[in-house]
């Protein structure tokens, strides 16, 4: 499977209003909700800070990966966020997160959240590929760097 099979232009949000850990995470939970990716986005939040709670999911260059397996995601999803330097989300670098990919996969998927957590970090390794995520102004752009990309998850 491939990793844009798993997003859409819709999943992707530019939100500079975007300060925090909280704004973050609730505009993941609504966005899913909106996309029928997930029943109820307060569950969504819950669930993203309950993973979080166990260690942070900030890496670095201001990029973080927040995750879940959630009861109330309905189809695995990875959504990109670019908004502002969130004090609060802080990378391994100690920089402020910015941009996120994050993933959601139904409880019973497992494997398929490993997958995708494993190939982004791959992919995120690339100082190109996280410059162009930077750059880039759209959702088009997002996923044109997105299906760029030759690594399939299996």
């Amino acid at each position: 499977m491939n990793l844009s099979s798993m997003m859409m232009s819709d999943l992707v949000i530019f939100d500079d209003s975007i300060r925090s850990k909280r704004d973050l995470f609730e505009q993941i939970g609504q966005l899913l909700e909106e996309n029928g990716r997930a029943t109820k986005a307060k569950n969504i939040v819950k669930d993203l800070y309950k993973r979080e709670a166990e260690t942070s999911t900030g890496i670095e260059d201001g990029f973080g990966i927040p995750h879940a397996k959630s009861r109330h995601v309905l189809k695995p999803t990875v959504c990109f966020v670019h908004g502002s330097s969130m004090k609060d989300y802080q990378g391994l670098d100690d920089q402020p997160i910015e941009c996120v990919f994050a993933i959601l996969v139904p409880k019973k998927n497992s494997d398929m959240h490993l997958a995708i957590l494993s190939t982004l970090s791959r992919k995120l390794m690339n100082k190109e590929f996280r410059d162009q995520l930077k750059a880039a102004a759209s959702s088009d752009e997002v996923m044109k760097i997105i299906g760029n990309t030759t690594e399939t998850v299996s």
